[in-house]
């Protein structure tokens, strides 16, 4: 891989950009060709391992191919900023991106739901409790990603 320098491998930094993003984009496997859609989302990290939460209805097509074909890849980036040179082929472009993959699993149980909403909530109002309605609960689908790899880049601005 080229510029192995921009590899994060530290925790700390890791969590520090993941914590700063609001919104990931989910490649979902259809027939024709990946099916990609922004979705907000949470994250956990137990013991080195890294979940992945986000919400969605029960019915459409985003839960409709999950339920097909649970394999997921996820993308999440930001801190862009164009890098100027003088030199037009010197220009570069600043940016800090999370890669993961794995396999998605629909939350059944409603504590396990919660659990998911709450660590959803978390990435956006961090430090705060939150309760749901039953009508919200029973509408809605709580995914959980199981990520088998993730890598972190970035390459910040001068």
């Amino acid at each position: 891989m080229s510029h192995t320098e921009r590899d994060v491998e530290a925790l700390a930094d890791i969590l520090a950009i993941i914590q700063r993003h609001q919104v990931c984009r989910l490649a979902i496997n259809d027939d024709v060709a990946p099916y990609i859609v922004p979705v907000n989302y949470g994250y956990e990290c137990e013991d080195g391992r890294w979940f992945i939460y986000f919400h969605g209805a029960r019915t459409g097509k985003k839960m409709r191919l999950l339920r097909r074909n649970p394999a997921v890849s996820v993308e999440i980036d930001g801190d862009h900023g164009l890098i100027t040179a003088d030199e037009a082929c010197d220009h570069s472009y600043a940016f800090t991106s999370i890669i993961a993959s794995g396999r998605a699993d629909i939350l059944r149980e409603r504590e396990a739901m919660q659990h998911g909403l709450d660590v959803i909530m978390r990435q956006v109002r961090p430090g705060e409790r939150f309760s749901y309605q039953e009508n919200m609960m029973k509408a809605v689908c709580v995914v959980r990603i199981a990520c088998d790899s993730l890598t972190c880049r970035r390459h910040p601005a001068p």
